[in-house]
């Protein structure tokens, strides 16, 4: 059985010919309810909750599930603020956009107006409803705030116009562009947009921290004794998700500010999602979260059956695989899987912009790049580096539909075949070599190749490269590694300083739609040609004008933002990696198989967890259907 998420009672009715007859809540908020100190369940939920048919079984309420804060430093653990995330609209466990927070929408018939409906008798944990207001005081006191967004979201503009947001009534608003926008309602429940942001602004709580609504004299004083110096520092802690005492519609509330190292999230007693039995989520009582010191700690604890649900990336990565994996039976857990957008990792950059006349002329001949691609040993790279978990492949998108990232397409240029690249290398010309046997350029100059190799992400970036220099010295091209850290790399390539560089890269697919990526269709912040985007964000008043197959991968985007057709934005899609791996503007190494980077180590006491995620972050799963079987 899988899970499935109906938008309302009526809903699944339709669907399984089976009713929901009443509704039950925990035991504990049914003694808040003897008291008097809590509203019968019925009052709290919506007229319409969302159900959810539970992975493997209806659950049983009570219980804790355990997690980690890996790291002093750490202020808190990512997988509780994921598990807490709410939308308008979701991923639903097979992968479709469906209503969450709103129940439904339309479209104008030019796609530049998009009408949706809230559902009505949500609740905020503190009883207050959730309205279209809320929305509203987000739109108006942070988005139009030029303190707090002195840059307005791209997501949120279209023909360079940011949209106009209008509350149609207390359960209706809407969203107005200036040009066709269709995978806005995509966008809306996806990473890379605001979806969370949204639909966390209490107007009742929040507006007394804000100048345009609040009491200023108070908001000084409140200011002064938290120890803030500026607004915009306050308003972003108060409006966090960390604030306890912020309302929330999460499954779960914090019950302190972080960093602690016990962090607890106690059950919502207004969640507004039911089960098919008409059980109110959530199940589990609380989530509590523990500090342990580092990857080593929290991989002795997880084997020792200390955790409930621990992800790979918080036990030093897929490289403890085999030592979780002979633990499975005394440890008591089960391994889960998670999709994501695969990663490209050590992927090797050129600056096309560079002011070195003979290596620009050299970068942007494609003969070039195909040559130091095929020159690449990869599957030496991978039982040297990785040891398993990854593919040699040129940067694809998610495998499987619809984007196939495991077709042959994305293994362009990707074979080892050194006689083909010195081949591509003399007919460029580059037969000059100097008294070492390196190739020279084309006047004989000395051509050196400076590979800058961020130490950040992923971390064992300069360890390849010194991979490649070799395999590129073995075709006469004389190259050198320069370890650079996270925020010194950034700057560097943004201010187009650098030769070649290496980092982790990405086309999306699966939750994050290439759309979104900067590399795929050299948005803003291109890394390895920032001038070029920088043309193509002002009309060519600035950077510098890029080739016809830059410019033709926005339009292409511009299509499909506008596109309401799936199957049609899918064929654009294809024709952007033509384009690409026709160019190999950037050389991919290897891709993450996605179901190893995103791993989960789950004890066997915890239900209703799915085998495989559909996204790294769990949520469209509801965690709150999860519950322990003690």
């Amino acid at each position: 059985m899988q899970q499935v998420v109906y938008n309302s009672p009526a809903a699944y009715t339709e669907a399984t010919g089976k009713t929901i007859e009443a509704y039950q809540e925990s035991p504990a908020l049914a003694e808040l309810v003897a008291a008097g100190e809590l509203p019968p369940v019925e009052e709290r939920l919506p007229a319409e909750p969302v159900v959810i048919q539970p992975e493997e079984a209806i659950g049983k309420y009570g219980g804790e599930l355990r997690m980690n804060i890996t790291g002093q430093n750490t202020l808190r653990s990512s997988d509780a603020q994921y598990f807490n995330y709410e939308s308008l609209t979701v991923h639903n466990p097979q992968g479709e956009i469906v209503p969450s927070l709103a129940t439904s929408w339309e479209w104008s018939e030019d796609y530049t107006t998009l009408t949706l409906h809230l559902r009505e008798g949500v609740k905020w944990s503190d009883g207050e409803p959730f309205t279209a207001d809320d929305i509203l005081f987000w739109w108006e006191a942070v988005i139009l705030n030029d303190e707090l967004r002195p840059s307005k979201p791209t997501l949120l503009t279209r023909g360079d116009q940011l949209a106009e947001f209008t509350k149609v009534d207390d359960y209706t608003i809407q969203f107005a562009f200036a040009e066709p926008y269709a995978l806005f309602t995509t966008y809306l429940g996806s990473w890379g947009f605001p979806r969370t942001e949204l639909v966390s602004m209490p107007e009742h709580y929040l507006k007394r921290f804000h100048p345009d609504y609040g009491d200023m004299a108070e908001i000084e004083a409140q200011m002064k004794a938290g120890g803030f110096d500026n607004w915009v520092d306050f308003w972003e802690q108060m409006a966090g998700f960390d604030n306890p005492d912020k309302p929330t519609l999460s499954a779960w509330i914090s019950t302190g500010w972080p960093p602690e190292q016990i962090q607890t999230y106690r059950r919502n007693p207004y969640y507004w999602k039911v089960d098919t039995a008409g059980n109110q989520l959530p199940y589990l009582d609380e989530l509590r979260t523990i500090r342990v010191a580092d990857p080593e700690a929290t991989l002795l604890k997880t084997i020792a059956g200390d955790f409930d649900f621990v992800r790979i990336s918080s036990l030093g990565g897929p490289a403890n695989l085999p030592i979780l994996t002979e633990s499975k039976e005394s440890g008591d857990y089960r391994f889960a899987y998670a999709n994501w957008m695969p990663n490209s990792f050590a992927n090797i950059m050129f600056n096309f912009t560079t002011k070195d006349e003979m290596k620009r002329a050299l970068y942007n001949d494609v003969r070039f790049r195909r040559a130091l691609s095929m020159a690449i040993n990869r599957e030496e790279i991978i039982k040297l580096v990785y040891k398993g978990g990854v593919f040699a492949s040129q940067v694809a998108p998610a495998r499987g539909e619809p984007y196939h990232g495991e077709s042959e397409l994305f293994q362009s240029w990707a074979q080892f075949d050194p006689d083909a690249a010195n081949a591509l290398l003399d007919e460029m010309g580059l037969t000059q070599k100097d008294a070492n046997g390196f190739r020279t350029g084309p006047n004989g100059e000395e051509l050196l190749l400076v590979i800058s190799a961020t130490t950040a992400w992923p971390a064992e970036t300069a360890q390849v490269m010194e991979l490649v220099k070799g395999y590129w010295e073995a075709i006469g091209i004389r190259a050198t590694v320069t370890p650079e850290a996270g925020e010194l790399w950034a700057s560097r390539h943004q201010a187009g300083e650098h030769d070649l560089s290496a980092r982790g890269a990405h086309f999306g697919g699966g939750p994050v739609h290439p759309t979104l990526n900067s590399n795929t269709f050299a948005l803003s912040g291109w890394q390895w040609a920032p001038d070029w985007a920088l043309w193509l964000d002002t009309d060519g008043e600035q950077g510098v004008e890029p080739p016809d197959d830059v410019k033709r991968l926005r339009e292409i985007r511009e299509q499909i933002l506008g596109e309401p057709d799936e199957a049609v934005r899918n064929e654009l899609m294809q024709e952007v990696f033509q384009i690409h791996m026709d160019n190999i503007w950037s050389i991919g190494i290897v891709v993450d198989d996605p179901r190893f980077g995103q791993l989960a180590v789950v004890k066997n006491r915890v239900r209703n967890v799915p085998t495989q995620s559909i996204s790294g972050e769990w949520y469209p799963h509801v965690p709150a259907s999860w519950f322990i079987n003690e």
